[in-house]
């Protein structure tokens, strides 16, 4: 039971409002757009950044043994 009341009071104040006193407006087209695609990219920025870094590592590990 202290577990169960520590993890709901870490959340949010607004968390435990009822949903229409939290109704926001709408986001803009061109903001709502902007943030698919942010979402669509990322996955490929994660890999972009393990493949430099897996790179980074070869080369480091070239530079080590000659």
């Amino acid at each position: 039971m202290a577990v169960l009341s520590v993890v709901l009071g870490l959340l949010p104040a607004w968390a435990w409002a009822c949903p229409t006193c939290v109704a926001r407006a709408p986001e803009s087209a061109g903001r709502s757009a902007l943030l698919v695609g942010a979402l669509l990219l990322v996955p490929f920025l994660l890999v972009a950044l393990g493949v430099w870094a897996a790179v980074r590592a070869a080369r480091g590990d070239a530079k080590r043994s000659s």
